[in-house]
């Protein structure tokens, strides 16, 4: 699995892609909405202990796509993906107060075992290994007002640097949500790709060369296009 080392992936939802190009921010939320319910029971602890209002948090990527997190954090064909320049985006965050950043670790059951009280900064940063393909990166923001359901940090446009959508949209539907999320505002230059993860020409063509079908040509021709 490839890592990356200059960006971040967050996988939402095209509505969501919207609602952050439209406001600049991009949101962290209540982590009593994720799935994972020893991450939950982990982030409560820290709440708890660390006498914190709210608390919430952004759950990303730091690995090129896969089948696994297209299908697990989108799950359906309204499924995107926000690649984040990781560099400015930290540097942005880093003066504010409250936030912490960086990658998941994953530990076996005896690895938790040994940790102590001295441990309890790492509690929002680790998780089980089975979910080590998730390659998780992860931002947390605590405040001292009540729970909420969100908070936003801010996210200028130039902190992106593509936006991709998901495998299972129609061309055609891809092509139109391509235009709306261009028409937006400051958005017209905005790298928009579906992914071409599960329906690939290259791969296609490579198998077709293989079986007699085509040419070392046709793959060339292949890998001058976007």
């Amino acid at each position: 699995m490839a890592k990356l080392r200059n960006f971040i992936l967050r996988y939402t939802s095209i509505s969501a892609v919207i609602d952050v190009l439209r406001r600049r921010q991009l949101p962290l939320l209540n982590p009593n909405t994720w799935d994972d319910r020893n991450d939950r029971h982990f982030m409560a602890l820290y709440k708890e202990k660390k006498e914190i209002g709210g608390l919430y948090g952004l759950c990303a990527a730091t690995c090129s796509e896969t089948y696994h997190h297209w299908r697990v954090f989108t799950g359906s064909s309204d499924g995107a993906c926000i690649e984040i320049r990781r560099q400015p985006l930290e540097d942005a965050l880093r003066p504010l107060t409250g936030v912490r950043f960086g990658n998941v670790k994953y530990l076996y059951l005896d690895d938790v075992e040994k940790l102590t009280t001295a441990d309890l900064d790492r509690l929002p940063f680790v998780k089980r290994v089975g979910f080590t393909a998730e390659e998780e990166y992860r931002i947390i923001a605590k405040t001292q007002e009540s729970q909420a359901g969100a908070i936003s940090i801010d996210l200028p446009l130039e902190f992106i640097s593509k936006i991709y959508l998901n495998p299972w949209l129609p061309k055609s539907l891809a092509q139109s949500v391509t235009l709306t999320l261009r028409s937006l505002d400051g958005c017209g230059k905005l790298k928009i790709q579906r992914s071409h993860l599960i329906d690939n020409d290259r791969w296609k063509k490579a198998g077709d060369l293989v079986a007699g079908k085509a040419e070392t040509t046709d793959i060339e021709v292949l890998k001058t296009q976007p």
